[in-house]
């Protein structure tokens, strides 16, 4: 997914310019096999979705605050609302695209520290006007 390697480098990019905070940066990551959490489950933040080439068509952003229970849990309420569902026929605890993403066959996150979250949508704007991924895009073009 050398994909994935592009978005990292875009990112590290946006971190030099907006990362000014004596924490450690938010890291992507892109292994998920479709079982459990998904990564980031339980953050605010950015995630990709990527084809069966690697190619990435789809950067997006979940920060929700959700409730108390789930506080943070913006990436995973994303996902579940939007792109995945819960795969009925492996069993408990695995998941498969939603009809409307049927493409996807990876996806990646970064997720933020709480305090940090706002940054998730900086972010996520950089990354789509710089890799102009085709299901932003498309987006784009019937919303006008």
């Amino acid at each position: 997914m050398d994909n994935l390697s592009k978005i990292i480098g875009l990112t590290n990019t946006f971190f030099d310019c907006h990362w000014s905070v004596n924490e450690p940066r938010p890291i992507w990551q892109g292994e998920w096999d479709w079982k459990s959490s998904v990564p980031y489950h339980d953050k605010g933040g950015v995630y990709a979705l990527f084809d069966s080439s690697g190619q990435i068509i789809y950067v997006g952003v979940g920060i929700s605050k959700g409730c108390a229970v789930y506080k943070e849990h913006g990436i995973s309420r994303r996902l579940l609302a939007h792109v995945i569902t819960t795969d009925k026929g492996k069993g408990r605890g695995y998941y498969k695209p939603k009809a409307k993403w049927s493409e996807v066959h990876q996806l990646a996150a970064v997720g933020f520290p709480e305090k940090y979250s706002y940054l998730a949508l900086a972010l996520e704007d950089y990354l789509i006007r710089e890799l102009k991924p085709r299901r932003n895009i498309a987006r784009k073009k019937t919303a006008t």
